[in-house]
């Protein structure tokens, strides 16, 4: 992670992570919330910021497409 992060970026990446390996496929906004308690809107703006950074990807429109880079 080039960019700068805060501790909730890196929880919610990792949480990314080990949900993806975990299961075969991408968590749910709600899946990563649960995962690093914090409310599904604040994980979402967090996501934005990590997609604007280049940390993590996703596919418009889609449920479950954020993916670690």
């Amino acid at each position: 992670m080039t960019a700068y992060v805060t501790d909730s970026q890196r929880r919610i990446v990792r949480a990314l992570r080990e949900l993806t390996d975990g299961t075969g496929y991408p968590p749910s906004i709600r899946e990563i919330a649960e995962a690093v308690a914090l409310s599904a809107s604040t994980v979402i703006y967090h996501l934005q910021t990590l997609e604007r950074h280049g940390i993590v990807t996703h596919a418009p429109r889609r449920s479950r497409s954020y993916q670690v880079r």
